[in-house]
């Protein structure tokens, strides 16, 4: 049987953005447009019962979406040419459109209906209209953005929709940026802040009451980190993290708002929500919500997911999920959720009776190709501790026949590798590679000291690698340690950088958005929050452009001599495109075999999200790479 193929990747389906009621479960559904492989196809499907899920509406671009009451379900479409916002108005009983309302001089998304009827939206608010067509001006911090571009001047807002009027109404003051929200028990929690040229790193805490349309502070900005909010008993909790031990990645606490200020009711020492990487995540969704009087969330744990809940004092584990959700939510007490496995992308499940159900039977032509299933590796890190790795085979494997292997280097550095169905890792094993992977020191899933890497770029999480690859090569003859590729991106590129810089062991590396010099990195739409706190320094301390320099991969480059290919995307802003010019041009000055590959209007996700035809050219070009330096 023939394994996955780059090609396949017009056949995967995503799905999640999951919301239900008593009746309706409603999903969001993403495939590459078969006649345009430059656009992905969104479909609204619903469902009932144990029912498969049915299609019922398909749209060009991503909607916004919102259950409704009596049976109704309402999305958006933006015309982005038009800068018009169209409302659409659903019957579930027969399917038919029952309305559609028009929203002039506003791109917005339908996220909520409220309990008086009206809905809730989300978009951009720009704060100087009529932008010259030839130049723009620059005098904000963040000037950019990876996920949207320019921001400069720009901010998030929330507005409610009276559709039976056509009445648009803004909530939050104009400088006033929105970060998230959550509406519960006709109560609206949002995190924000309102700036002029430079934004906080940390959001205040408020609430906006419909009653006199105000919105009031409950927590000052400069303090938390909000990852959640919940009304629990008419008590308020949220979960947050000060950042003060392990930095901006820390994880979150419970807290009650008591008194205008939180007290702390439980540690944690958890993430909120799937960490666990792929490259079949399209859609996402929600990680928490609220029923029953219950706080419900999923964590990531070292390679899988555990659903939680929280009463207001205690947590209790749920269950196991021997892989990675993207959304989940209930229909009347039974849970449902969409989760990837390691052998299948998305599918919709049921939890009830502490039993599992599949719903959904999505990406089917995979019954008709070998997904090459996980083989994990128990092994000790640098640091002597017990770790644990897997491998893929090579599709046709046969025991006592050499063959080439490709690291790979997960990003954020706070992510993880685990039971979670990977295209890219499929096609590579189709190709005749072992794939092998790892979390190594920096990753999540393990605790705040364990992903605590400020300041140690390079040392703890170089030697952890190199460690992980002894252990494969001890443990797997059948590699061939004269043909070993390397390859990741974002931190992953970062980390390939680093080591073509510090080891020959590698004879082909491809780094994508990758990182080579950390005080270049400023200019990312995180750097000044996300350099300062990793590299846990300042560029105007003392000793701050020395340390920023000893952890660029650029210092070492006169080390490299491994074929290296670089990709990177023009609208990456989040390791912006001179990372990838500068150690591109380093190695072509010293003669290194290199090229690099960029992709017009592509951003950092080009390889989770990206358009399916340069997303399926990024992967030709990772595997001819390879072939060329691994298979002679």
């Amino acid at each position: 049987m023939a394994g996955v193929t780059t090609h396949d990747l017009l056949n995967l389906s995503n799905t999640g953005a999951l919301q239900a009621n008593e009746q309706y479960a409603v999903m969001l559904t993403a495939q590459p447009e078969a006649s345009d492989h430059r656009l992905y196809q969104w479909n609204l499907q619903y469902q009932t019962g144990h029912q498969s899920p049915r299609t019922l509406v398909t749209v060009n671009q991503r909607p916004g979406f919102a259950l409704g009451k009596n049976d109704l379900l309402y999305y958006s479409t933006v015309d982005k040419q038009k800068n018009l916002t169209t409302v659409h108005e659903v019957n579930l009983k027969n399917c038919y459109e029952t309305n559609a309302w028009r929203i002039t001089d506003h791109q917005l998304v339908v996220n909520q209906q409220l309990a008086n009827g009206e809905l809730l939206l989300a978009g951009k608010h720009k704060l100087v209209k009529g932008l010259q067509e030839g130049w723009h001006d620059v005098n904000e911090v963040p000037y950019w953005s990876n996920d949207e571009g320019m921001v400069n001047e720009t901010r998030h807002h929330l507005w409610t929709f009276n559709h039976h009027e056509s009445e648009l109404f803004d909530l939050v003051p104009e400088t006033f940026d929105v970060n998230d929200f959550w509406y519960q028990d006709d109560r609206l929690f949002l995190t924000g802040v309102a700036y002029r040229d430079q934004r906080p790193f940390q959001d205040g805490l408020y609430e906006y009451r419909f009653s006199d349309h105000q919105l009031t502070k409950l927590v000052a900005p400069h303090q938390y980190r909000f990852d959640a909010v919940a009304l629990l008993n008419n008590q308020l909790f949220t979960l947050a993290s000060d950042g003060n031990n392990y930095g901006m990645g820390q994880n979150p606490n419970f807290y009650r708002y008591h008194d205008k200020q939180l007290d702390l009711i439980k540690e944690s020492d958890v993430n909120i929500g799937n960490i666990v990487v792929n490259d079949v995540n399209v859609v996402g969704g929600n990680t928490t919500t609220v029923h029953n009087d219950q706080f419900y969330f999923y964590s990531t744990i070292q390679d899988h997911n555990e659903l939680y809940r929280f009463d207001g004092t205690d947590v209790t584990k749920v269950f196991t999920w021997k892989g990675a959700l993207n959304s989940f939510t209930f229909r009347q007490n039974e849970l449902l959720f969409t989760a990837v496995t390691s052998q299948q992308p998305q599918q919709l499940y049921c939890f009830n009776d502490k039993t599992f159900t599949q719903l959904s039977h999505f990406n089917r032509f995979l019954e008709d190709r070998e997904v090459v299933p996980l083989h994990e590796l128990v092994y000790q890190d640098s640091t002597g501790r017990p770790a644990k790795g897997w491998l893929l085979y090579p599709v046709g494997y046969q025991s006592g026949q050499k063959y080439p292997a490709v690291l790979e280097v997960h990003g954020e550095p706070r992510a993880a590798y685990g039971l979670s169905f990977f295209h890219e890792m499929q096609v590579l094993a189709n190709a005749g590679y072992f794939v092998f992977f790892t979390n190594i020191h920096g990753s999540e899933g393990q605790g705040d000291e364990y992903a605590d890497l400020r300041g140690k770029y390079g040392q703890v999480d170089y030697n952890d690698l190199m460690s992980f690859t002894d252990a494969v090569l001890q443990n797997t003859p059948d590699v061939d340690e004269e043909r070993l590729g390397i390859t990741g991106g974002s931190y992953g590129g970062f980390m390939t950088n680093w080591v073509v810089g510090h080891t020959n062991h590698f004879k082909a590396a491809v780094s994508e958005r990758s990182i080579a010099n950390w005080s270049s990195m400023m200019i990312s739409d995180i750097g000044p929050e996300f350099v300062t706190d990793q590299m846990d320094d300042t560029l105007t301390a003392d000793q701050g452009m020395d340390h920023y320099w000893f952890h660029s991969p650029l210092r070492y480059v006169q080390n490299v001599k491994t074929p290296t290919l670089f990709l990177h995307s023009d609208h990456d802003y989040r390791c912006p495109i001179p990372e990838g010019y500068q150690m591109f041009q380093a190695l072509k000055l010293q003669n290194v075999p290199t090229r690099m590959v960029v992709f017009h209007g592509s951003n950092h996700d080009l390889s989770r999200t990206g358009r399916p035809d340069q997303r399926m050219h990024r992967l030709k070009e990772v595997v001819s790479w390879f072939n060329q330096y691994l298979k002679k």
